[in-house]
């Protein structure tokens, strides 16, 4: 509960910013920080911790095949819309804050032996295609082109992606280094939902009615499906309940402070952001009772 009382706090916060003199570009700097400073440590800290364990295979497989539903729908979604609400979409709905928000709710719905599938799910599945795919989303839409060599060269500069693949290849950091990297990494969640709540406005620039579909998308139709695949695979009731759950998470933090920071529909990617939050304390416990009931 402490958890979800900082989140709301930390929104709360970046709101009443917005009547502050606040520097020109404040949102953008945070998420500079953000996305070159605090990701990148948390990166170093986690995936080395991460251990295969074939057993869980579909929970890693999960947010994959989800990846290329979710796109058609956002596509079909968006047809008559601009494409930076597109790119926003394409964006945060596919990506889930399956750690900050994941780790406390799914420890309260299921307890401390489904937190290991959390971190299977968010490393395998959500922080790669957040370096892969969000680099790619990123390159092709602030370019106007799929230019594949760009969309490369994005990737391949891309911060996190390039941590994530010293993390996997040197493994576990020096011991030394590991308090100043958890001072580092603390800073993600606060700066990315300060950043969020500064530039969460409702009114001019969002549309309600795709707002409103979007968050269907994300917080019930994502989860319903991943409970199908899951289902159809046998997969076993307690990894099939932590993948469904983080199919459902709202959307990722970092995924909106991206599109933020891409220019990309900024009041409707911080407005998804955060009253998904608001929204998915609702959903959550509902899928899982739901859930409970059907097995």
């Amino acid at each position: 509960m402490e958890q979800f009382v900082f989140i709301i706090t930390l929104l709360l916060i970046g709101i009443l910013l917005q009547k502050a003199d606040a520097p020109v570009d404040f949102a953008k700097s945070l998420n500079f920080f953000v996305i070159y400073v605090s990701l990148p440590a948390t990166v170093l800290l986690q995936v080395p911790k991460i251990h295969f364990d074939f057993s869980a295979l579909g929970v890693i497989l999960i947010p994959w095949l989800l990846l290329p539903i979710v796109i058609a729908i956002v596509i079909a979604m968006t047809r008559n819309h601009p494409p930076h609400v597109r790119a926003a979409l394409l964006l945060v709905i596919p990506l889930g804050n399956t750690s900050f928000v994941g780790i406390p709710i799914i420890h309260t719905l299921l307890g401390e032996e489904a937190i290991a599938y959390v971190l299977m799910y968010d490393q395998f599945g959500t922080f790669l295609i957040l370096s892969l795919y969000g680099a790619a989303v990123i390159a092709r839409y602030e370019s106007g082109t799929f230019h594949k060599r760009l969309i490369v060269k994005k990737l391949l500069l891309f911060p996190p992606f390039l941590f994530l693949l010293f993390a996997l290849t040197w493994g576990e950091m020096p011991p030394l280094t590991h308090p100043y990297l958890q001072i580092l990494a603390a800073t993600l969640v606060p700066l990315a939902l300060i950043s969020v709540g500064y530039s969460m406005k409702f009114g001019g620039g969002i549309d309600y009615g795709l707002f409103t579909q979007a968050l269907v998308v994300k917080l019930i139709l994502m989860p319903l499906i991943a409970f199908g695949i899951l289902l159809a695979m046998g997969t076993d009731p307690l990894a099939l309940k932590t993948a469904v759950l983080e199919s459902g998470m709202p959307s990722m933090i970092t995924a909106g402070a991206l599109a933020i920071a891409a220019g990309f529909a900024p009041a409707l990617s911080a407005a998804l952001v955060g009253y998904g939050i608001l929204a998915a304390l609702i959903t959550l416990p509902l899928i899982t009772y739901l859930m409970e009931r059907v097995l």
